[in-house]
């Protein structure tokens, strides 16, 4: 049974609001001017979430911006996650998922290192704080099983090996998503390239560019470049002039594997 766009939007709006508000965030009575957007904020005293729902692209977005001291966001918004939401055959499952998705976006060790700062203006050409784990965590969106993939690669090493695990779990899942992917799931899948680009820092962009990015064929690296935006299309036809080089491997502390419980 299909769930209306709605619905979809207060069930994540709702479930995103008691995430937060378990580290004091307060969700603000607001509405958009804008009649073709949804949107819920909540603010804390540094940082501001929104959860948006934009009815011409059909796409649910978790954003975040700074805080000012006198007036409230500084609405220079960052988008964290964007999911496409077509209430034509979305189901309550797939709110469900966006909804786990935006959590993840808002309670992890980043977000709470976002929570913590204080309020700074990002200049041209300085990196974001979105670490390779936050971009592995995205593509859970993408690939679900990933979710298990990310939490055995915590157990086994640390710190957590970004350009390696992009190279063995997300680059070989590419080819056969994009073979068979619709234009709306390719744009999915770029949107977590554009975004995590864009807020990443300097070894999540690589990771973007110089393992995943340079895993594509040709072929498949021209379906997915229409939908690039104009800072990844510069970033990645750099970094297509480097397939094929050796770079230098990851020196990683192994970690004991931990013992799970069965139940």
């Amino acid at each position: 049974m299909t769930f209306a766009y709605d619905k979809a939007f207060d069930l994540i709006a709702s479930r995103v609001e008691e995430e937060l508000a378990k580290t004091g965030f307060t969700r603000e009575k607001v509405s958009s001017s804008d009649p073709n957007e949804l949107v819920a904020l909540y603010t804390s005293e540094n940082v501001a979430y929104s959860v948006l729902y934009t009815k011409d692209k059909q796409q649910m977005i978790l954003r975040t911006c700074a805080m000012t001291a006198d007036e409230g966001p500084d609405n220079d918004w960052k988008t964290l996650a964007t999911w496409l939401y077509d209430d034509a055959d979305a189901t309550q499952k797939d709110a469900e998922s966006i909804a786990n998705d935006f959590i993840d976006g808002v309670s992890g060790a980043v977000a709470v290192k976002r929570t913590k700062q204080t309020k700074s203006k990002k200049k041209k050409g300085d990196d974001g704080n979105a670490d390779p784990k936050f971009l592995a965590k995205r593509f859970i969106a993408v690939f679900p099983e990933l979710r298990e993939e990310i939490m055995d690669e915590e157990d086994y090493y640390y710190p957590f090996r970004g350009a390696t695990f992009a190279k063995e779990h997300i680059a070989p899942k590419l080819p056969s998503y994009i073979n068979r992917a619709t234009n709306k799931d390719l744009e999915k899948l770029v949107n977590i390239l554009n975004t995590q680009y864009g807020n990443g820092d300097t070894d999540t962009r690589a990771v973007i560019t110089t393992v995943l990015i340079n895993s594509l064929s040709d072929a498949d690296y021209e379906k997915l470049r229409e939908y690039f935006n104009d800072e990844l299309t510069i970033a990645a036809k750099f970094a297509r002039k480097y397939k094929g080089k050796t770079v230098k491997p990851e020196v990683v502390k192994v970690k004991k594997p931990a013992e799970r419980s069965v139940s």
